[in-house]
């Protein structure tokens, strides 16, 4: 039992943290993009004044928020101004996270975060507590009141597989991250702020002085290079930052990820939450022979896109072995497959076309050399192609399997009982064409994931369609979670 108490004091610090990170890119253009002289001293107070103000009231929030465990109850008082008070039972409670950011690591704490079932379920957050404390709220919002011995017994010999993610996979998946495109574009960004820094004398300078016989193609294509490789090794090191430590721990009704190298995250994932998992080879990855595993789950899962990375980095030929080790339900023989009809082969190169001929033309015409631009076209129709090999869709005795690229080759593997709803979409053109695009939805996080393969033989998705609406959709004896399939219809508007 818990009584009434306080988190550290270093919860006011933490809260604190934990908004400036949360708006740390917006800070970063505001230095960048704030112009010189007095506006730039105004806008450096203006951030440390707002630092303040936060510390300020992280304080008082810190002084404000208390909680208790009674009698298997979390009972949490919270509110500066409005006074808020959460009660949630052990009952309802389906997940604790225990994690450790940058704050609570210098003073050897940790944050627990507290779930309930549910995309709309109320969170529960203590900032900062001692690691002996968290563990001890751990145990008593776990426990069962009529069965406490026998869950204590089966935890102690209950049998755990654990899988690290080794130093040579962290290094191959932190240089063929798909966090590139991300890093390529706030480094274009702050290129584009250059001037704010640096004055145009001084850039005439380094161009006459230091490097005198460069032209301006030269010039154009060392800045290029430099952005590029600037970009790069910032998607390098925030992907070793992020998986450093990865561990998967398989337990009796879940799986527990820890990782991070400043900031230790645990996450605990149910397996009767787990709605899709996505098997995705990034563009760098692939002719390597590697991909990572990523799997969605209802009202769980990471800050960005609410998915959750189950393994960052696995060849393709222990990908299944993996995964009928750690989630076998999702290991499926595949009884029936269709590929994209030829037909539509047409249709992928038109859309890589429609995609990439404004940004040709915009390039063309606002920039120097950029005449150039139009050798874009030669990649943009080769990934259009490959989007038309990759597409499939196949289906096992109760799996539905769909195989889609962006610029990532993505295979989602999606439980008929999962199914939230599907759409069989068809517009004009593939109408006379006899084509449509067939999407499927799960539950993930408070928002929802959908994946579509687009343009396949109409005939067979409305046999998917029918196959996924109809049949045996029962749940397995142990998963309290309901899905919709019958939702599922038929909706003829263009795409």
């Amino acid at each position: 039992m818990f009584e009434l108490q306080r988190q550290h004091p270093a919860a006011a610090l933490a809260n604190a943290f934990d908004i400036i990170r949360a708006n740390f890119i917006t800070i970063v253009i505001l230095v960048f993009v704030g112009s010189g002289g007095r506006e730039a001293n105004f806008t450096l107070y203006w951030i440390l004044g707002t630092f303040l103000f936060l510390l300020i009231w992280g304080s008082i929030s810190w002084y404000r928020f208390q909680f208790s465990v009674e009698e298997g109850e979390l009972r949490i008082e919270q509110g500066v101004f409005v006074r808020k008070k959460l009660y949630l039972t052990s009952d309802r409670i389906q997940v604790i996270d225990i994690s450790a950011g940058v704050i609570q690591r210098l003073f050897g704490l940790v944050a627990v975060e507290v779930k309930t079932a549910g995309s709309s379920s109320k969170q529960a957050k203590i900032s900062a507590i001692s690691r002996n404390k968290a563990e001890k709220l751990k145990a008593l919002l776990r426990k069962k009141s009529n069965n406490t011995d026998e869950a204590k017994h089966a935890e102690s010999v209950e049998q755990r597989k654990v899988y690290a993610l080794d130093t040579k996979d962290l290094l191959i998946a932190a240089s063929t991250s798909g966090r590139f495109g991300v890093a390529l574009s706030v480094v274009g960004v702050a290129f584009s702020q250059v001037e704010q820094l640096i004055s145009e004398e001084q850039i005439i300078y380094f161009v006459e002085k230091v490097i005198p016989q460069s032209t301006d193609a030269t010039m154009i294509a060392v800045s290029i290079f430099a952005i590029i490789a600037i970009a790069w090794l910032f998607s390098f090191a925030s992907t070793i930052i992020k998986y450093y430590d990865f561990v998967v721990e398989v337990r009796e009704t879940e799986l527990l990820i820890s990782r991070g190298l400043f900031e230790r995250t645990q996450l605990t994932i149910p397996f009767n939450r787990i709605q899709a998992v996505q098997i995705k080879e990034e563009l760098l990855r692939q002719p390597l022979g590697y991909a990572s595993l990523v799997i969605e789950s209802a009202g769980y899962g990471e800050s960005e896109g609410n998915s959750t990375t189950l393994f960052p980095l696995l060849a393709k030929p222990q990908i299944y072995n993996f995964v009928d080790e750690v989630i076998p339900d999702y290991n499926t023989e595949i009884s029936k497959s269709s590929k994209v009809p030829s037909v539509a082969l047409r249709r992928y190169l038109f859309r890589m076309l429609w995609i990439s001929v404004p940004v040709i033309l915009i390039a063309w015409n606002s920039i120097p050399y950029g005449v150039y631009s139009w050798f874009l076209l030669i990649p943009a129709l080769l990934l259009g192609y490959q989007q038309y090999r990759d597409a499939e869709i196949a289906r096992g005795e109760d799996t539905l399997i769909l195989t889609f690229r962006l610029l990532s080759k993505t295979t989602a593997v999606v439980k008929k009982y999962r199914m939230q709803s599907c759409q069989v979409q068809q517009n004009p053109f593939q109408k006379r064409l006899g084509l449509s695009n067939l999407t499927v939805h799960v539950a993930s996080g408070n928002q929802g994931r959908a994946f579509t393969v687009r343009d396949i033989d109409s005939d067979k998705a409305t046999g998917y369609r029918r196959w996924l609406s109809n049949g045996n959709n029962k749940l397995p004896a142990h998963d309290e979670y309901k899905t919709a399939n019958e939702n599922c219809h038929k909706s003829d508007t263009p795409q």
